[in-house]
């Protein structure tokens, strides 16, 4: 393999123009703005750090503003209560002093006052009560003795359509009927009770009998899904529903 002198040398002052082109037009350039970059960096540190310090001595100005103001607010409120502490000492003595002068004066006004507003509520309640009884005498709402109750009940079932007559049949054949009395009930009454009950039925009606003292007075009677409450605790709760003020 031969060598030429001539390539050789030819292509090494290639190489060192490659190299001077490059180093001229491009590494060259390229040192300068990466040179501008990092002065530029460096200026904006500078900025900040600047920006920083002047930012931390207003701070330092502000919180030593507030601790300031804070301090001067606490004296202005020191002032304000010791001086509201003795205005209002000074309220209060004048206001003791006339309400022991209102006191003497109205004494007297009062208790008659008081004395009618006992008349008025004695006569309201009076009246009150006699509606309450009269009422309830007028309604029958209460039944002392289950066989009554249970007369007035079945009276009121002979008055219902035949159709809801027949379906409240149908139910109390399969409920039974039930009443509850404020008191024990005897042997006798219970069977009185079933065979009146059965008697309306045409056919023998299953009877279940609890004692309720809560009722006050009367029973009630529950027969097939219908109820007749015929006490006093019923009575009660309907007339304060329709007479008191809501």
């Amino acid at each position: 393999m031969q060598i030429s002198l001539w390539n050789l040398g030819f292509q090494t002052v290639n190489f060192l123009l490659l190299v001077f082109l490059l180093r001229r037009f491009l590494y060259q350039p390229i040192l300068a703005i990466i040179d501008e970059r990092k002065q530029k960096v460096a200026r904006e540190l500078q900025v900040a750090d600047q920006a920083n310090a002047e930012a931390a001595a207003l701070r330092q100005q502000y919180q030593d503003k507030l601790a300031s103001l804070e301090a001067e607010k606490q004296q202005i409120l020191r002032a304000a209560q010791q001086q509201a502490e003795s205005d209002a000492a000074s309220l209060r003595k004048a206001t003791e002093s006339q309400l022991d002068e209102l006191r003497s004066r109205q004494s007297s006004l009062l208790i008659r006052e008081r004395e009618e507003a006992e008349r008025a509520l004695t006569s309201h309640a009076l009246h009150i009560g006699l509606k309450l009884a009269e009422k309830l005498l007028l309604d029958e709402a209460i039944a002392r003795d289950p066989l009554p109750a249970l007369q007035t009940v079945l009276r009121r079932l002979d008055a219902l359509p035949a159709s809801e007559r027949e379906r409240l049949l149908s139910s109390l054949i399969q409920q039974g009927a039930e009443l509850v009395s404020v008191g024990e009930v005897s042997e006798s009454e219970r069977v009185a009770l079933q065979a009146t009950l059965s008697s309306w039925a045409g056919q023998s009606i299953a009877l279940a009998i609890r004692v309720d003292p809560s009722l006050v007075v009367g029973v009630e009677w529950r027969v097939g899904h219908l109820s007749f409450a015929l006490h006093l605790r019923a009575s009660l709760e309907k007339v304060r529903a329709e007479t008191l003020p809501r």
